[in-house]
């Protein structure tokens, strides 16, 4: 129609090619001034490609983009586009101001940089948003994440962006600081701004997108307005089928043995804490950011240092100044929430990945490595797992999060663990891969492991976990199982806290 406002981006039959794979099979995508269009898929939908082509990192093989109603051409031209990635990128040990400026420019006063005109500039950026400005003096390395966060916003906008892309903004915040961020969003688009938002929270859409875009396999398969959709239209149209919903395993007790005792444990100011785990459990552990939760699975590893308490496995006391190898030996497994700086070993294939140990598959000290042998293990986890691309000559680096989890998963089940502490277990996945993730941690506790799951993902604690214990102020505040183990429990416990629980077994 004649009438029909230019949209500000207008993506047509975009394609492209790597290699065999078809990453990208002629999209279309319309996003509205003003409009934060949400663009949801499984991991390898094509999402990631789309933002980097749009970023000018990749060079499309056909079709067209139009900025504003101009052919543009990402890579060779600058573009009135922002990206805000989950790596935000952020420099901690170099003040807000200065991380704003490495994007806006550092103002100058005489030939030198007028660190007057830097701090102003970034309180005046702060304040278009209609956010309280911080002291842009603070170090980035003190903001807790939501604050990081709206930061990597801030220095987004610092370059008038009229459009702006956010790759899974929440996939580490808690729901109160995601809510905060969301309100700068509806900001952001009352005053014009258009956004478009990559998530695999579907249920953070409702409310906050107008429309949603949904990729699977590399294809366009619909746009609708929010309106017109429910959470299963959108997972039907991800999966090309209807998901498949794992329950909880038996209620909590069950006449399992104790495979974990955690006795009057402290880490730092925090605790004491005291629990256990059954064999062949799935317990959650799960608070507020800072609530004290995370800290408790590091310190069981071994990488955080314990104060006070003791730890058994399987009625043996762990030493509390065993190191971290002298754990994995003892049956533990950390699986940290860090995937890419803590868990992949990148430029490294996935069998290299999967058995960065030689001896978890026959392997000895001092003899060759056998490489067949490797690449048959390896094979054979890749297929049980639903790993893509199952070939152990592929590159971690290649794979998306999801797949790259599952791959970690795999490591250490060649440990022979027998207790898996999960940091986070789904964050940053999609809805299909978290449902395999969920199915692997199932079965393995179905062989009598123990799961001790540290999420901030009350969802997902609701859903995985046959127990929970909610951690605020650094103390176990409430236990629930059963019935009681709800998304709206969870959520009202950690939020308000509770009386003291009672003892915890």
């Amino acid at each position: 129609m004649a009438d029909e406002p230019i949209p500000a981006v207008s993506i047509r039959g975009l394609t492209k090619r790597f290699l065999s794979t078809l990453a990208l099979d002629h999209v279309d995508l319309t996003i509205r001034r003003g409009e934060i269009h949400a663009l949801v898929g499984e991991n390898g939908a094509g999402k990631s490609t789309l933002i980097k082509t749009l970023a000018g990192l990749y060079t499309p093989d056909e079709g067209e983009i139009h900025i504003d109603g101009r052919l543009v051409h990402p890579g060779s031209e600058d573009l009135p586009i922002a990206f805000v990635h989950q790596d935000l990128g952020l420099v901690d040990e170099l003040s807000i101001g200065e991380n704003v400026a490495l994007v806006a420019g550092f103002p100058k006063s005489g030939g030198f940089i007028s660190w007057r005109r830097v701090w102003s500039q970034t309180r005046d950026i702060y304040a278009t948003m209609g956010v309280e400005p911080p002291d842009p003096r603070a170090l980035v390395g003190t903001l807790s994440a939501a604050s990081k966060a709206v930061l990597g916003i801030v220095r987004a906008l610092s370059r008038k962006a009229g459009i702006v892309v956010l790759d899974e903004p929440t996939a580490s915040l808690p729901g109160p600081d995601a809510e905060h961020l969301f309100d700068i969003l509806r900001r952001l688009r009352a005053s014009g701004t258009s956004i478009l938002y990559v998530s695999h929270r579907l249920n953070e859409l409702f409310g906050l997108a107008d429309s949603v875009t949904v990729f699977r396999d590399g294809r366009h398969v619909s746009t609708n307005p929010i309106g017109a959709l429910t959470t299963d239209a959108i997972v039907r149209d991800m999966l090309g089928r209807d998901l498949e919903i794992d329950h909880r395993g038996a209620e909590a007790g069950g006449g399992r043995p104790l495979l974990l005792e955690v006795e009057g444990l402290c880490i730092g100011e925090q605790g004491p804490f005291s629990f256990t785990v059954g064999a062949g459990e799935v317990l959650g552990l799960v608070g507020l950011r800072g609530a004290g939760h995370e800290a408790i699975g590091r310190t069981i590893f071994g990488a955080r240092r314990q104060e006070q308490g003791t730890i058994r496995l399987g009625g043996d006391v762990i030493p509390a100044d065993l190191g971290i190898a002298g754990r994995i030996a003892r049956g533990i497994a950390l699986l940290a929430g860090d995937r890419l700086r803590e868990s992949a070993i990148s430029g490294m294939s996935l069998r290299e990945n999967l058995y960065p140990n030689t001896a978890n598959v026959g392997g000895r000290a001092f003899l060759p490595i056998r490489h067949d042998r490797e690449t048959a293990e390896a094979a054979r986890v890749l297929d049980r797992f639903d790993v893509r691309p199952p070939d152990p000559s592929a590159l971690i680096d290649w794979l998306s999060g999801g797949n790259q989890q599952k791959v970690f998963v795999g490591r250490w089940l060649a440990t022979g663990a027998r207790l898996f502490i999960m940091e986070e277990p789904t964050a940053g996945v999609d809805i299909g891969a978290k449902g395999v993730i969920h199915r692997m941690l199932r079965d393995i506790a179905a062989q009598g492991a123990g799961i001790l799951v540290i999420s901030s993902d009350f969802e997902e604690v609701a859903s995985l976990c046959d127990r929970a214990l909610v951690i605020g102020r650094g103390a176990i505040v409430a236990e629930l199982a059963g019935s009681a183990l709800t998304l709206d429990g969870l959520i009202a416990r950690s939020s308000t806290g509770a009386e003291a629980a009672p003892s915890v077994s």
